[in-house]
């Protein structure tokens, strides 16, 4: 049994030892991943806590994770670099969420038409249907790469790639057919 191997079972008995062994062996990587993504982007606190994260979703998550299939490395470098983006995403939606108000004080109509097409959108992609308004908002709002797509939602990668095209070119219909610009 290799080490990953122990490390995994001894997790999924959420033995704390376990955890600490593992924060120690791939911090470093794990930190170096943060970095690249979000670099001087976000504040120091804002990298150790998806540092944290990272480690907190394997905790949680250790009953989905297949030793045989993957490796743990490369599992939670995947985790990593998603939980980052999604950070980066959030503080930009919140500065873009500052600006939007600052219009409102300024230009209510402006803050209002923005919310309007941003819930518009989100209502045409709901009516995609799953599993296609899954796919969207992975990879258009969430910006995940399509192979973390395939693997999470166990769907082929050309499959997603169809259902995105696909989908776009069926949003673009809802929203012209609602006469919404896109």
């Amino acid at each position: 049994m290799t080490e990953d191997e122990k490390l995994i079972n001894n997790i999924r008995r959420k033995r704390r030892g376990a955890l600490e062994r593992l924060i120690d062996m791939y911090t470093p990587y794990i930190g170096t991943i943060v970095y690249n993504v979000i670099g001087s982007s976000l504040p120091k606190e804002d990298m150790e806590e998806v540092i944290s994260d990272t480690f907190i979703t394997l905790w949680r998550n250790a009953d989905k994770f297949d030793i045989h299939k993957g490796c743990l490395r490369t599992y939670l470098g995947t985790i990593a670099r998603n939980l980052a983006k999604n950070k980066l995403t959030s503080q930009k939606e919140s500065s873009e969420l500052n600006e939007n108000i600052s219009a409102v004080n300024s230009e209510p109509h402006i803050a209002l038409e923005l919310a309007d097409e941003r819930s518009a959108m989100i209502e045409a992609i709901k009516e995609l249907g799953e599993p296609d308004s899954e796919i969207f908002m992975r990879y258009y709002y969430y910006d995940e790469k399509i192979s973390y797509i395939s693997k999470i939602m166990r769907i082929p990668c050309n499959t997603i790639k169809t259902k995105l095209a696909r989908g776009r070119k069926k949003l673009k219909e809802i929203l012209q057919g609602r006469n919404i610009n896109e």
